[in-house]
């Protein structure tokens, strides 16, 4: 007896609406998540360098590890965007738009 199993990318492919909301709201999630990383880091880092052991007493270190862990999710959203739109692109290559029959 064999099982079918319908993997994410399958059940994906079928639904190009749930799609392309994915879509939406991880580029919308990577965004928010990204948009002032870097800005924030250099700060800490030269906060760091500044002040040196009494920012890290104040929670420095600790904010660093909070700034890189939310780049990785930043980074796990982009992941999922370019995963909705490889499954939106195979999909609209797999229609039949424009052609006659």
């Amino acid at each position: 007896m064999t099982e079918q199993i319908m993997t994410i990318h399958d059940y994906l492919l079928k639904r190009p609406i749930l799609t392309f909301l994915l879509l939406i709201v991880s580029a919308l999630a990577f965004g928010f998540l990204s948009i002032n990383i870097f800005r924030l880091l250099a700060a800490n880092w030269e906060f760091i360098v500044t002040y040196g052991l009494v920012a890290l007493r104040e929670g420095a270190l600790w904010q660093t590890f909070e700034l890189i862990l939310t780049g990785i999710v930043a980074m796990l959203f982009f992941l999922l965007f370019r995963f909705s739109e490889d499954i939106l692109i195979s999909w609209l290559g797999n229609r039949k738009i424009g052609r006659k029959k």
